[in-house]
């Protein structure tokens, strides 16, 4: 990459295409989390009987994933996007166990564990890039820390040397 660098107009586009694609799946989640909330299929609340108070569970990660995450990539202040990813990810993993079990009655219900699948890994790739964000060897103690987290803000493009 360091020899042959993108040109920055396109580099600019693809960055700006991954943060609209970031923002996109934090507002998918956030919807996921509204509709756990208000219209839980039929199918999922006979599934947990007796255990209906993992949707208010279900759906309260994904409404404070989805919508914490969003407000961070929008904002640029990555730093609260660490626990959103890891609230959605949990959310999407609830509902992943909960479909499990009908994964193999019909293709339909395989298509749709793999989608979960798919969004959940989604949440644990942006985690994983954030922890690059996240090291910074000379910040020694938690009060430097979030003082640099709150002072740090990403862009829409990296600046690269040619």
């Amino acid at each position: 990459m360091d020899r042959h660098p993108v040109e920055t107009a396109r580099r600019r586009r693809i960055e700006a295409a991954i943060r609209i694609i970031d923002l996109t799946v934090y507002a998918a989640v956030l919807a996921g989390g509204v509709y756990a909330l208000v219209s839980t299929p039929a199918t999922i609340v006979d599934e947990l009987q007796g255990f209906e108070w993992l949707i208010g569970l279900w759906a309260s990660l994904l409404l404070a994933g989805g919508g914490v995450g969003f407000v961070g990539r929008l904002s640029r202040y990555w730093f609260v996007e660490v626990p959103a990813t890891v609230a959605a990810f949990f959310g999407i993993f609830i509902y992943f166990v909960v479909l499990g079990r009908y994964a193999f009655s019909s293709v339909t219900a395989a298509v749709a564990a793999a989608l979960v699948l798919v969004a959940m890994c989604t949440m644990a790739r942006r985690w994983a890039e954030l922890q690059i964000f996240a090291t910074d060897p000379d910040a020694h103690d938690f009060r430097h820390r979030v003082a640099d987290a709150l002072r740090r803000r990403t862009t829409n493009f990296v600046n690269r040397h040619r």
